[in-house]
């Protein structure tokens, strides 16, 4: 019996050119081993803890079935990868963290008496990271799977989940079960696997989010296309377009109408009631870019106590994600219309004064700390306030000499 992965059923908007190098460039390699006595030389070997070795050590392979096995399954999940991840850069950073995290568990498997230190190389460590990231990444998408028993072969599409618990599965009872791993060096694979995954969950969460709705369109189109064909599949994009156009235009007009009710309500002084609707639809989890949008909105009307609590807002989302000169930025624009401006959260009034202090920006600093004790009682250390208002004075008279 035969089975392997081969493809994603996703339609692939644009060329993954990292990809293809990747290919391209294992191939070459191996054309020069065959020219040339090198494979020795870009081997990893476990107790020398080479860097570069982890590195050529992927790249290069044994023989042809070597090379070709390896480079099926990377084509079956990294095309799609890439173009989720949207940056080529980071894309190849993850190959290269995976190889490295492949060759330092192997050294320590070693270490702990696992198996003999043999030489390694082959692919398969970072194809294996790249089927744990797709997971992750993309664990519903379908994957081409190719059967074949004698006179009997089916293509099969099975989630990128279940795919990567099927192969990392195996390896894993190999690595426990059996002290004979035939020549393949399973360490590698399960490490390249749990390092792919745990790469993602790590440092790939917000990008998750951002791809999930275009990718799980991209996945009900392609189920479509299975069951009904290509045409029944067409139908449904344009359907889908013309319903992601239709929100956004929606979404436009919602925003407008909101917009016409606060300023109304701004011009008619009517602060209280233009703060409770922007909270209604604005919260500590809407993107800072939306945030500011309706910031820069608000601006154009003038000063205003709208304008201010709305600051406040933007200034705990961007304290959330240690956006620091950002903050004082929004913390000047709101001194310039109240002198006197108190942030939402009082615990950070002293990291922003002195913050401003080491920015040379001390009149910042002056107007949070000016009357401390009166502005904030025992919410704020009174003494630090002193202290922190006399270096800001020194350095306002500083800069005036």
């Amino acid at each position: 019996m035969f089975i392997f992965p081969y493809s994603s059923a996703l339609r692939i908007a644009q060329p993954a050119y990292a990809t293809y190098a990747v290919t391209l460039v294992c191939v070459l390699v191996f054309l020069l081993q065959l020219s040339f006595p090198i494979t020795e030389s870009l081997m990893y070997y476990p107790m020398s803890w080479n860097p570069i070795k982890m590195l050529t050590s992927s790249l290069a392979h044994a023989d042809w079935w070597h090379l070709i096995g390896n480079l099926i399954f990377f084509m079956a999940f990294a095309p799609a990868l890439e173009i989720l991840i949207g940056n080529r850069l980071r894309y190849l950073t993850i190959m290269l963290f995976i190889s490295f995290v492949v060759g330092i568990s192997y050294t320590f498997s070693i270490l702990l008496g696992n198996s003999e230190p043999l030489p390694t190389l082959g692919l398969s460590g970072v194809v294996m990271g790249m089927i744990g990231l797709s997971a992750y990444l993309m664990p519903q998408a379908r994957i081409k799977v190719f059967l074949w028993y004698i006179f009997f072969w089916k293509i099969f599409y099975v989630p990128a989940w279940i795919v990567a618990a099927v192969y990392i599965g195996l390896d894993i009872w190999e690595m426990v079960a059996s002290d004979n791993y035939h020549g393949i060096n399973v360490v590698a694979h399960v490490a390249g696997g749990v390092g792919g995954y745990c790469y993602g969950l790590i440092w790939l969460k917000d990008r998750r989010e951002e791809v999930r709705d275009e990718l799980d369109g991209e996945i009900e189109a392609m189920k479509i296309k299975q069951k009904y064909g290509k045409t029944r599949e067409s139908a449904h994009r344009y359907k889908n377009e013309m319903d992601k156009q239709g929100a956004i235009r929606q979404k436009t007009r919602d925003f407008d109408k909101l917009m016409s009710g606060i300023y109304q309500c701004v011009k008619t002084q009517r602060d209280g009631e233009a703060i409770n609707r922007l909270l209604n639809v604005y919260d500590i989890s809407t993107p800072i870019a939306e945030l500011e949008d309706v910031f820069k909105r608000i601006e154009q009307w003038g000063p205003s106590r709208t304008m201010l609590c709305f600051a406040r807002l933007i200034i705990l989302q961007l304290d959330e994600e240690k956006r620091h000169g950002r903050v004082l930025h929004y913390i000047e624009k709101c001194q310039a219309i109240s002198p006197q401006f108190v942030l939402a959260d009082l615990s950070n009034t002293l990291f922003y004064a002195r913050l401003a202090i080491d920015s040379s920006r001390p009149e910042i600093a002056r107007n949070m700390l000016i009357d401390a004790e009166q502005r904030y009682g025992q919410m704020v250390d009174a003494e630090q306030c002193r202290l922190f208002l006399q270096m800001a004075s020194k350095d306002n008279i500083d800069i005036i000499l």
